[in-house]
């Protein structure tokens, strides 16, 4: 069953204060006026496609919080029952976000999940990537999450995992280089997987769009989020990667989300589907 809500997080404390990605760049900081105008255009765009947005709201010190894709792992069990397995952060600046996201989801009745002490770090729909068509989990390990959280996650929703190892250190997260456009399509950035591994997506997809790495790494293309099957919001600037996409039939949609790149995010980062 597909999400038909959006949750996002308010950029108001958003900023770069410290390095924990590739992008992220002390001397390269964020223009917050323009963050906080591209985070409501990206908004708007959910708004127009029909989609509730739902705000957490923000929490002094905690810059990151508005990357909403990071902190949970929300689903329904297949008696129909709300559920979410809580994140562990890796980097220690965003250890503690996750409790405002526990608070959140307690007050909109889902069953909370803790992961067992032995997992030290899970980064949630990062790596973490739901095909809600067909029921199954796309797993990023080897950076921000670990391999051994999957055996967890597929106890817990009962769902097939489907691991893939990430061996690029500039595409950290799954989302940074994979993103299922329907049961058909993915698009990757080959640079991130073995070639065992990209022969394991091929089997499971139809269509396997591969990405420009320069252009994926100038433009956060594979961040895009098709959140319907037929919609794809993306970073704009990335002229080869649309033009494939409109080959293939979809509505591009593009939005600017240069300030958050320099935080190491874009359009798939800053939002969470939710029921």
């Amino acid at each position: 069953m597909r999400p038909d809500k959006i949750l996002m997080c308010p950029p108001d404390y958003f900023t770069v204060e410290y390095e924990g990605n590739m992008f992220m760049d002390l001397k390269n900081p964020p223009d917050i006026r323009k963050a906080k105008e591209q985070w409501n255009n990206l908004k708007l765009i959910y708004t127009k496609l029909g989609f509730e947005v739902i705000l957490i709201p923000p929490a002094k010190g905690f810059p990151d919080m508005v990357f909403t894709a990071n902190q949970s792992f929300p689903f329904v069990n297949e008696n129909g029952k709300l559920q979410v397995i809580l994140s562990k952060m890796k980097n220690s600046q965003r250890k503690d976000e996750v409790k405002y996201f526990k608070d959140f989801y307690e007050q909109r009745g889902y069953e909370i999940l803790n992961l067992p002490e032995e997992i030290e770090f899970f980064e949630s729909m990062g790596d973490a990537i739901m095909d809600y068509k067909r029921n199954k989990i796309f797993g990023g390990y080897g950076q921000r999450s670990q391999r051994e959280a999957y055996r967890i996650i597929e106890n817990y929703t009962g769902l097939e995992v489907v691991t893939l190892e990430l061996i690029n250190p500039y595409l950290y997260h799954l989302d940074t280089c994979f993103s299922i456009l329907d049961n058909n399509n993915v698009v990757i950035d080959e640079t991130a997987f073995s070639s065992d591994d990209l022969k394991k997506i091929q089997s499971y997809f139809k269509n396997v769009i591969v990405i420009d790495r320069k252009e994926n790494m100038n433009s956060f293309a594979c961040n895009c989020h098709c959140p319907d099957g037929k919609n794809v919001i993306v970073q704009s600037g990335a002229d080869n990667f649309t033009h494939k996409l409109q080959t293939e039939g979809f509505n591009i949609i593009e939005t600017d989300t240069s300030e958050f790149i320099k935080s190491g995010g874009s359009v798939f980062c800053m939002k969470m589907m939710l029921w």
